[in-house]
């Protein structure tokens, strides 16, 4: 049985405090609780106006207590007082709490923030003939930003287990009037199936296990079904354990209120919310030579993302907190709701300040953690916009941290004479091209591709090679493995280093070293795969979980077992050139601070911190779990591809092994692909990432690309690839302002539509060159391009553009289809777009316009050479 101390007890009894919902929506009535819950009525439900009991799952709650006592506590001890945690957990819907129980209250009523109402709940005692709890879905929350939908548009998810595929996008439904009892049913005897199986050697183990247990299954049910029903049960538990955390440690100091209208008008803050953005993380990346350059980059990404695991681990362990705490990390980016503690503020700061310290020693400065915190009180939690306000105000304090991070990583050490590194080629890391002492050189590959690289080096290349096929990642305690910023640790904790692993498989061979090992494993997490727990009864003391990867796939290379490099991407016989493309949300900012704003001051205003969290998990799903799934599935099929628009087979007849993602997740894609298929790959994920949003028309991606060819330096293309996204953003739309929504194809940005219309018109030169089994086509798009110029759009190019398709139509008895591009040269016209490419022109972009860019695209497809 596990041992909870008082925090533990408040965190877990909050983050079950709705559990019953779920298991009352998955049964008939509440026949199905023992008697001794029934009998406990009274003291577990309020009453409601007609004298009937009301919030029934608060019974099922208790009930779930008491089902899996073997395994949860009766009590936990808090303050000398024995406290039922059943009870805890249950009764917050009552008015006659006692001191811990309020905290419950009052986390949840913080939690939801504008959503708390009085009739909150419709259960059994109120709604026994249509039982409306058991027909509504989770609604996308996508469906009510900006705006709120009509009932007719709405998205909603599927009832089941997170899953990393399309099956768990949104659907539009016809009718809500049909009863999920039997899915709800038979998802929580899978949940309960797996609950019993969560490891309880350890309480932490316990705890964070359960926090993704809770995710895996309560991701797609609604918090509430009275009113909008775009929370998840998921977001609102653990924003409501977080809050109730934060509230025990801030009880001690200032005791709380005893009403939520009274917590709302205090002055002293409660809550710090700590934000962290690594900056120079392009730099890190791309800062190596082309030697085994696509697996370094795969594990420089990699790791960067265990760098920030150590640092917030770290601050986790200064404040006794879970990892519930962090409500966003990706991308370099963190974002932890802290209880507010000046001094163990103090401490999480130093110590930040002391890893920029090692990472300027290691990594020579370029890499660095600006970070930003806000107290606030527990009111900012129900004004109108406020908390992404707070979010922002964290922000700005990161961009002030930045700009004096040099007074932050000087210390006496830098002013000191620095010992002389090596000059010769045997003294310089052959990736990065750093300077190296003697002693730091390390040695990594076979006889005849060895190289010279640092030690952090040679452990990020085992890193990227490692990655291919990996499965789990393994973090321990005083063990061997790559070991991101460890000298701190270190000194902070002798013999507690944390490191990392990365394996494919856990053998029972594996398994037995885990348990006879000195060092003290921490966690396994199951790399993009939700069924974690099959290993738990065998190390009954570690954390399990699972994490989405983004960047997962991997592409088999030319030759076996050696690692992919960028030619093996670009090979196809003919042109052997990559595309390097970028992708990220449009007003991703602007969606998290207006997006729940009511529309012209009517109606409430829907920013609650559950609503922020459920809104953050969809987009990192979608970013991670989801974009690795579309890599390593949907592009295995070479019909995911338009043949037309692509110039050759691929590699065992897989599109993906031309496709290396570097990152993916939080809202942005970085990959490299063949160039032939970087824009059609764009395309699909532009398109599902509408659809996931239920067609949006205020959320959209942009993107660009930049053809090079393989041995291309390849921190030069993706500064490239940058200038082209922002270029596409750049894009005005018919109003003359920045509409972004685009994608960058050959230096011109296009809007996806206009993209669209681009390749149609390709697939029809295309089938035109085929079929006239001759290349006069594209010789005829060269001189166009060469005679056509914006500053003459009604020039005599027009003429000779007519006779020459008029001949060119006689002599391969093609005149209806030369007639056919002669309008959609003439007249073929793009979207209501201004000029953006063609200044001062006083018409509308036309296809015309486009002829470079096509002539172009058309020869790299048409080309018989690699010469």
């Amino acid at each position: 049985m596990l041992q909870l101390n008082a925090r533990q007890g408040i965190y877990l009894a909050a983050l079950l405090h709705d559990i019953g919902k779920f298991w009352q929506r998955a049964s008939q009535s509440r026949k199905v609780l023992p008697n001794e819950v029934l009998q406990l009525e009274g003291d577990i439900c309020p009453k409601g106006k007609a004298g009937y009991a009301t919030h029934i799952h608060a019974l099922f709650t208790y009930a779930f207590f008491l089902k899996h006592r073997s395994i949860i506590p009766e009590s936990v001890q808090i303050a000398g007082e024995t406290v039922g945690i059943a009870r805890l957990s249950a009764r917050h819907h009552r008015q006659d709490l006692n001191e811990w129980e309020r905290i419950i209250m009052l986390a949840d009523h913080l939690s939801s923030g504008h959503d708390r109402r009085d009739d909150e709940e419709s259960d059994e005692a109120q709604q026994s003939v249509t039982y409306k709890y058991k027909k509504i879905p989770l609604l996308n929350v996508f469906d009510t930003v900006f705006r709120v939908r009509k009932p007719d548009e709405r998205s909603y998810f599927p009832m089941q287990a997170m899953t990393t595929g399309r099956s768990s996008f949104p659907v539009r439904r016809q009718s809500l009037d049909e009863s999920m009892e039997p899915q709800y049913a038979a998802l929580w005897q899978a949940f309960e199936k797996e609950f019993v199986t969560l490891p309880t050697g350890s309480t932490n183990a316990f705890l964070r296990s359960l926090d993704h247990l809770l995710r895996k299954y309560t991701w797609c049910i609604p918090s509430a079904t009275n009113s909008m029903s775009d929370v998840s049960l998921y977001d609102h538990a653990k924003t409501t354990a977080v809050i109730a955390s934060c509230l025990f440690d801030s009880h001690t100091a200032a005791p709380l209120p005893k009403s939520t209208d009274a917590l709302k008008a205090e002055t002293g803050g409660r809550f710090t919310l700590l934000a962290g953005d690594f900056s120079g993380i392009q730099k890190f990346i791309y800062q190596i030579s082309s030697k085994g350059a696509a697996k370094t980059l795969k594990g420089r990404s990699f790791y960067i993302g265990l760098l920030q695991d150590v640092i917030i681990e770290k601050i986790l362990r200064l404040y006794d907190i879970q990892p519930a705490h962090i409500l966003m990390k990706s991308g370099g980016r963190f974002q932890m709701l802290l209880p507010k503690n000046d001094a163990l503020l103090d401490d999480a700061v130093s110590f930040i300040q002391e890893a920029n310290l090692e990472l300027r020693r290691i990594f020579d400065g370029v890499l660095y953690l600006a970070t930003g915190s806000v107290d606030f009180e527990a009111g900012e939690f129900f004004k109108d916009g406020r908390y992404s306000k707070l979010v922002s105000e964290a922000y700005a304090r990161i961009e002030e941290d930045k700009s004096r991070r040099y007074a932050r990583v000087i210390d006496t050490d830098f002013f000191r004479p620095q010992k002389v590194k090596g000059t010769s080629a045997e003294h310089i890391c052959h990736v990065t091209g750093i300077d190296l002492d003697k002693s730091e050189v390390r040695e990594y590959g076979d006889d005849d591709d060895r190289i010279k690289v640092s030690r952090y080096v040679k452990e990020q290349l085992e890193l990227g090679k490692a990655l291919k096929g990996a499965r789990y990642l393994i973090k321990t305690a005083g063990g061997k493995g790559i070991r991101p910023l460890f000298a701190f640790l270190d000194r902070d904790y002798p013999g507690d280093l944390i490191s990392y692993e990365v394996v494919s498989e856990l053998s029972p061979a594996k398994i037995a070293v885990l348990k006879n090992a000195n060092a003290r494993v921490l966690e396994i997490q199951c790399l993009n795969e939700t069924d974690f727990l099959a290993h738990a009864a065998e190390l009954s003391d570690v954390s399990f979980g699972y994490q989405f990867y983004g960047a997962a796939w991997i592409p088999e290379n030319t030759v076996n077992d050696k690692p992919v490099e960028f030619t093996d991407i670009a090979k196809d016989g003919q042109n052997d050139l990559m595309a390097i493309v970028r992708m990220d949300v449009d007003n991703l900012g602007v969606m998290f601070r207006d997006g729940f704003t009511p529309a012209n001051d009517e109606g409430k205003h829907r920013g609650s911190i559950s609503r922020y969290s459920t809104l953050s998990s969809l987009l990192d799903w979608f970013f991670s779990a989801y974009m690795n799934t579309l890599f390593s599935e949907h592009f295995s099929r070479k019909e995911a591809l338009d043949d037309k628009l692509t110039v050759k087979d691929f590699r065992r007849d897989m599109p993906n092994n031309h496709i290396l993602p570097v990152y993916a997740g939080g809202d942005d894609v970085f990959l490299i692909t063949r160039w032939d298929m970087a824009h059609q790959t764009a395309g699909v994920i532009y398109d599902d990432f509408k659809a996931f949003t239920n067609q949006h028309e205020r959320l959209s991606i942009s993107g660009g690309m930049h053809v090079v060819h393989g041995k291309y330096p390849i921190h030069k293309a993706a500064q490239n690839a940058e200038t082209d996204e922002k270029d596409a953003k750049k894009l005005p739309d018919a109003s003359g302002k920045a509409g972004k929504d685009a994608f960058c194809i050959y230096g011109v940005p296009l809007d996806w539509k206009d993209l669209r219309l681009t390749e149609d018109l390709m697939r029809y030169l295309i089938t035109q060159q085929e079929e006239m089994k001759s290349r006069a086509l594209l010789g005829f798009m060269r001189r166009l391009s060469a005679d056509y110029h914006v500053n003459y759009h009604y020039g005599r190019w027009r003429w000779r553009t007519a006779y020459q398709l008029q001949r060119m139509g006689k002599s391969y008895k093609k005149e209806a289809e030369m007639a056919d591009l002669a309008s959609w040269l003439f007249v073929g016209s793009m979207n209501d777009r201004k000029p953006t490419r063609f200044k001062g022109l006083p018409m509308k972009p036309e296809i015309i316009h486009l002829v470079p860019l096509i002539t172009r695209w058309m020869q790299n497809l048409t080309r018989t050479t690699t010469k």
